[in-house]
């Protein structure tokens, strides 16, 4: 950058306010007390920098291993803030003290600008989540709402009837196309062959949501270039470009009138700024196309029972909602579909991870990351994988139907598989709240500190509060001397309550682990990513032999975790590939 460009960019910082708003975040003052936690840190990410660096997860171990469950770092501009996997703050955060604890209103407003409406579900706060659930509620036919529910809310998530089965038909079809991927990959040379298998993954998961989330068929297993999932990619190179200045962006909000950050965002003297309100533009055009286009078949009163998805779609069903236009408006419905594909798309997740290094988010679920990651142990752990297989092989030589999905669902060794995995790897390592009002947080695991040892934490309005999921997941005190080993066998047969070695109440709305969070705030589609992975694993298993690849990957974590060749890791427009060797059966 040239000196005449460098000094415009400070003048312009300076100007819009973003230097004083730094000098007042660091003057405020959130926890009363003297915790322990690392020294140092950088002036402008604290300590996040390392925490969900390419390295996160081992600094993490260190400092918890070091401090012990909850301490003190240094957040966003160097402001105090907590760091934990003490079970009773996360439950007291995300369930107890729920309305204490939200979301950053800097999160929700970046979630609303790059995705519309009001950000999708992502985006959303607590009281617009029960508006739409009370929406859904009032929706029929009923066996179109309970196939839903799973997706729409996790709070339906636990008991939800038969009809969630339903999707199961569509699962099982995309488990078909990744197989026929493979086998076409393979088909080019003698197997064994290294074979990318992320990118079948991700065409799977983006298919699955194109068909079940708004009855669009996205067609990804036919590489064809496909206008509203090339808007989203845009969108992603566009943040990615932005880099560090993304950090900047949810702050525009807090300054001066609309007018005012409109000529903020219209004359910023960055390159990727501009490219992101055209991308973003872009993207709303198409995912709006897409929307009137389905408002026109509903209305006209064309049978749309023959149609992608079969009219029972997310969208679709709130399309036909009573009380639509005063519940759920249109800018919310594509603010919904953005999100959506957004979910389906690694790199995608890839640069959200810039915003979610100051205000990580719980999203809908990191299917193809799980998916990746569960073949990669299994390509490591031959055992396991071949135990797996002759459980699948078993099942399906007794039941010739495939589509009888619930015995499928239920194999105890798959679900181990899968459950194992989910709580070694979460996709997100951290959830982020911010106290709402002064309050106290007790704890599990009490704290040393230089005045005696404390079983409560004193908090103020505004403090940061940084809930690990990847080591509260591991944690001994909870899962046991084995708990960072891959031990399927640990969930078979066994309660949840002789699985985990606590008395403690826990958290966590799949099987007390936080791989999908806590509270209403949780994954909203839980039994649609394990139906969909456990699946995909499944066909897969049972077709192809996984290994090791000659072609290295190594998982980095950049606010989520993802796979790269180790030959592309000083490239920095490197892109997510998980290679291994794969065989056909």
């Amino acid at each position: 950058m040239s000196s005449t460009n460098a000094l415009s960019v400070v003048l312009y910082l300076a100007i819009g306010g973003l230097i004083p708003l730094t000098i007042r975040l660091l003057r405020r003052t959130t926890i009363q007390i003297t915790l322990p936690g690392p020294p140092g840190g950088n002036l402008f990410y604290g300590h996040l920098e390392r925490i969900i660096g390419p390295a996160g997860p081992d600094y993490q171990k260190h400092i918890f291993s070091t401090y012990g469950t909850t301490m003190q770092i240094r957040g966003l501009f160097y402001s105090k803030a907590l760091f934990t996997i003490d079970p009773m703050v996360i439950g007291t955060v995300l369930i107890k003290e729920k309305n204490k604890f939200e979301r950053s209103n800097e999160s929700n407003v970046m979630m609303r600008a790059i995705f519309g409406g009001r950000g999708g579900l992502l985006g959303i706060t607590s009281d617009e989540h029960r508006i739409q659930r009370k929406v859904c509620d009032r929706s029929s036919p009923i066996d179109m709402i309970t196939q839903r529910r799973v997706v729409l809310n996790s709070s339906w998530v636990l008991d939800l009837p038969q009809g969630i089965f339903l999707s199961m038909p569509v699962f099982m079809n995309t488990a078909k196309e990744i197989c026929a991927f493979v086998s076409r990959e393979l088909s080019t040379s003698e197997s064994p062959k290294d074979v990318d298998v992320l990118k079948g993954a991700t065409s799977a998961t983006i298919d699955n949501i194109g068909e079940i989330g708004f009855g669009y068929a996205f067609n990804s297993f036919k590489d064809e270039h496909n206008p509203y999932s090339d808007s989203i990619q845009e969108v992603t190179q566009s943040l990615i470009r932005i880099g560090p200045l993304i950090q900047l962006l949810p702050y525009v909000h807090q300054l001066g009138t609309a007018a005012f950050r409109r000529w903020m965002l219209d004359t910023a003297p960055f390159n990727a700024v501009q490219y992101l309100r055209k991308a973003v533009s872009f993207q709303h055009e198409q995912a709006d196309k897409i929307l009137r286009t389905r408002e026109e078949l509903i209305s006209s009163g064309v049978d749309i029972s023959s149609e992608t998805g079969g009219g029972r779609d997310i969208i679709t069903l709130l399309m036909k909602t009573e009380g639509l236009k005063t519940s759920i408006d249109r800018e919310t419905l594509v603010g919904h579909m953005n999100v959506f594909i957004a979910a389906g798309h690694e790199s995608t997740r890839f640069a959200l991870s810039g915003i979610l290094v100051a205000h990580p988010l719980t999203p809908p679920g990191h299917r193809s990351t799980a998916i990746g990651r569960i073949l990669d142990e299994l390509a490591h752990h031959q055992d396991i994988q071949n135990t797996l297989r002759d459980e699948l092989n078993y099942y399906f030589d007794k039941n010739a139907d495939e589509l009888d999905s619930k015995g499928l669902l239920d194999l105890p060794y798959l679900d181990g598989v899968v459950r194992e995995v989910l709580r070694l790897y979460p996709p997100f390592t951290i959830i982020t709240r911010v106290c709402q009002e002064d309050t106290v947080l007790p704890l599990a695991y009490p704290i040393n500190t230089p005045s005696g040892k404390i079983s409560s934490i004193p908090v103020k309005k505004g403090t940061v509060v940084f809930l690990n999921n990847i080591f509260y997941n591991r944690h001994e005190e909870i899962w046991g001397e084995r708990a960072g080993d891959f031990l399927p066998e640990r969930w078979i047969g066994k309660k949840l309550n002789e699985v985990t070695e606590t008395e403690l109440r826990l958290p966590g709305v799949y099987s007390s682990m936080m791989t999908f969070g806590a509270g209403s705030y949780g994954c909203i589609g839980i039994k649609f990513a394990v139906m969909e992975i456990k699946t995909i694993i499944a066909g897969l298993i049972r077709q192809f032999k996984f290994e090791p690849a000659t072609q290295e990957c190594t998982w980095l974590n950049i606010g989520m975790q993802f796979p790269y060749l180790n030959e592309d890791l000083d490239n920095p427009q490197r892109s997510p590939k998980l290679f291994l060797k794969v065989d056909k059966l």
